[in-house]
């Protein structure tokens, strides 16, 4: 891949990362091709929702939650548009094309296209021209000052790292410098949109009555107590995600705390 196709590959990666976020969903990782995998979405408590919507028939779900179901599809029609709209418009300088000729190709064309089969199933008189409707939203939305930035440090971020490849904490990390910040999980972290299934155990909870008790483990006070307290304000993170955070943390003291 050369670097053109990288850098594109990175913008396209980055805009559904981005309105993900904005859709109330968290991202696993964030992959570019050739790194090993490709960038895994959480869908939180939609994931029942989100298979049914995907597999292009409504009569999958149950008919009580239609409408909750209809909403989902809109978030993952805005999701798999915003990986090709984010290529445009950075092609076209950082602002919306005069004329919307999108070449939409791969897996996220397939899925739009099951998306559109499920909504015009569950609604009466839905609308053929919706996928581009949803596009010109997507328009607008990346005109907006701080999710455009957002999709560039995270494209400019991907492309600095070795493999590639961002873990959670660092996109999150870098949504939050760009003023997006992820919304709270209700719950633990289920599937990805691949699908895998994560069945690490949920942290138990504090017991707000009597204070946290840090054990050292034989390193440093400090650190212990630093991972104490990312425990406790990110209790669905993993060990790894934790420790991550750790690195990271240490690297920004080496760099400027000394």
């Amino acid at each position: 891949m050369n670097n053109e196709s990288l850098l594109l590959a990175a913008y396209h990666e980055a805009g559904r990362v981005v309105f993900a976020y904005l859709s109330g969903y968290t991202c696993i990782t964030m992959e570019l091709p050739g790194s090993g995998g490709n960038t895994k979405l959480n869908p939180e408590n939609d994931i029942a929702a989100v298979q049914g919507v995907l597999t292009g028939n409504p009569l999958s779900l149950a008919t009580e939650n239609r409408e909750h179901d209809i909403a989902v599809a809109r978030k993952l029609m805005a999701i798999y548009s915003a990986g090709s709209c984010a290529e445009v418009y950075y092609q076209n300088g950082g602002s919306m094309p005069d004329e919307l000729e999108m070449d939409m190709t791969g897996q996220d064309f397939i899925n739009i296209e099951k998306i559109q089969a499920f909504l015009k199933k569950s609604i009466v008189d839905h609308s053929d021209d919706y996928v581009m409707q949803t596009m010109v939203s997507v328009f607008r939305k990346l005109n907006e000052r701080d999710v455009w930035k957002a999709i560039s440090l995270l494209a400019t971020r991907i492309l600095e790292t070795e493999n590639r490849s961002l873990t959670r904490f660092y996109i999150e990390d870098t949504l939050m410098v760009a003023g997006i910040r992820a919304a709270k999980q209700a719950s633990s972290p289920g599937y990805s949109v691949g699908i895998s299934e994560d069945k690490s155990p949920r942290p138990k909870e504090p017991d707000a009555r009597t204070p946290p008790k840090f054990d050292f483990g034989g390193t440093n006070p400090l650190d212990a107590m630093v991972k104490d307290f990312l425990q406790q304000i990110k209790k669905d993170w993993k060990d790894g995600e934790v420790e991550a955070a750790m690195a990271y943390l240490h690297g920004v003291y080496g760099k400027y705390g000394q």
